[in-house]
C-alpha cells in the first residue's frame, strides 16, 4: 500500500511540473518524459505500438508494444524479420540528455512463451544516426514484473547530438508463433539533485617532495549551476588543514592535476579532501609525500 501511495504521489507532483523543469524526487532530480510515450510518435514495423490500456508504470503513460513472431511473414529476403519501432526526440525539451547521469524507464514483459530468450528485447539510442548509436539488450527484463531500466549517460558516445529512440527484436531469438506484450513507459532522465563526487582517487598515491603534483580523477554528480561553483579541495595532514582551494569541473567523469608545490610539504602522509565542510559530502583520498632519488643524492 505505501509503495502504491509512494508512486501516486510521484505522478501528482511530476504532473504539476511545468513541461521541461525538473522535480526533485528525494536525492534525485528528475526530468519526466512522458512525451515519449505518446504511441502516435513511434514509427512501428511488423509490430503495432498503442497506449497500453491494461498496466501504467508508476502512474505515467505507458506504451503497449505487441509482437507476433513469424518467421515467413517478413520482409522478402528476410522472412525472419526484425520487428521494430523508433521515435524521433523533440529538441530541445527532450534532448538536454547530456546534463544528466542517467536515462531512466519502466518495462514490464508478458509472453506466451514460459521464459524469455537470452536476447529478449534490444533499445537503439541514436546520435544522431546508426553510425553513432549505443545499442544495449535490455537484461534487467523479467517476466510479469516491472524492471527498471537505467542506462548511464556517460556510457553514450556523442550524447549531445541524440536524436533517435529505437526499440526492436530479432525475430531468430524467438520461436515462430511466439507473441510477446512490452509495456514500457516512465521515461525520464535522472541526476543527484546535490552537487557530489560519486568517486574520487588519486593517481599518483605517492609524490616526491621536490616535484609535489598530484594526480586526480573524479567523477562528479548534479545539476550544472551547482557544478559550475566549483569543486572544494582541501589537503590535510593528520586534522591540519594545509590548504582549501576551488577547482573547475565540467560534468562526469575528468581528472584533475593538483599543484601542492606551494605548500613545501614534507616527508609524510596527506589526506586530498572534497566538501571537508560538509559532513554528507564529504569525500577523502589518501596520498604520501617521498624524499625524490635527487634529494637522496645530495
Amino acid at each position: 500500500m505505501r509503495t502504491m501511495l509512494a508512486a501516486a504521489l510521484m505522478s501528482l507532483l511530476a504532473a504539476h511540473a511545468t513541461w521541461g523543469e525538473t522535480v526533485v524526487e528525494g536525492k534525485l532530480e528528475v526530468l519526466h518524459l512522458d512525451g515519449l510515450a505518446d504511441p502516435a510518435r513511434w514509427g512501428p514495423a511488423e509490430c503495432t505500438v498503442e497506449a497500453s490500456r491494461a498496466l501504467r508504470a508508476e502512474g505515467h503513460p505507458t506504451l503497449h508494444l505487441h509482437i507476433t513472431v513469424d518467421h515467413h511473414g517478413g520482409e522478402k529476403n528476410y522472412p525472419i524479420g526484425w520487428p521494430r519501432t523508433y521515435l524521433d526526440l523533440k529538441k530541445p525539451d527532450e534532448t538536454s540528455w547530456a546534463e544528466f547521469e542517467r536515462f531512466e524507464f519502466l518495462i514490464h514483459a508478458a509472453m506466451s512463451r514460459p521464459a524469455p530468450p537470452r536476447k529478449v528485447l534490444n533499445l537503439q539510442i541514436l546520435c544522431p544516426d546508426k553510425h553513432q548509436a549505443l545499442s544495449r539488450n535490455l537484461e534487467e527484463i523479467r517476466l510479469s514484473e516491472w524492471a527498471r531500466v537505467s542506462v548511464p549517460i556517460r556510457s553514450i558516445q556523442n550524447v549531445e547530438q541524440v536524436a533517435r529512440l529505437g526499440l526492436n527484436i530479432s525475430e531468430s531469438d524467438y520461436r515462430h508463433g511466439d507473441v510477446l506484450d512490452f509495456h514500457v513507459g516512465a521515461f525520464r532522465l535522472v541526476r543527484a539533485a546535490e552537487f557530489g563526487l560519486a568517486s574520487l582517487k588519486v593517481t599518483t598515491p605517492v609524490i616526491y617532495r621536490d616535484d609535489a603534483r598530484l594526480g586526480v580523477e573524479l567523477e562528479t554528480v548534479g545539476p550544472p549551476g551547482k557544478l559550475a561553483r566549483g569543486l572544494p579541495l582541501a589537503v590535510y595532514e593528520g586534522s591540519q588543514l594545509l590548504r582549501r582551494e576551488t577547482h573547475s569541473v565540467t560534468r562526469g567523469v575528468q581528472s584533475l592535476a593538483v599543484d601542492l608545490r606551494g605548500l613545501k610539504l614534507g616527508v609524510g602522509r596527506y589526506t586530498l579532501v572534497a566538501f571537508d565542510e560538509a559532513p554528507g559530502q564529504r569525500v577523502a583520498a589518501a596520498f604520501r609525500v617521498v624524499e625524490s632519488p635527487w634529494e637522496v643524492q645530495k
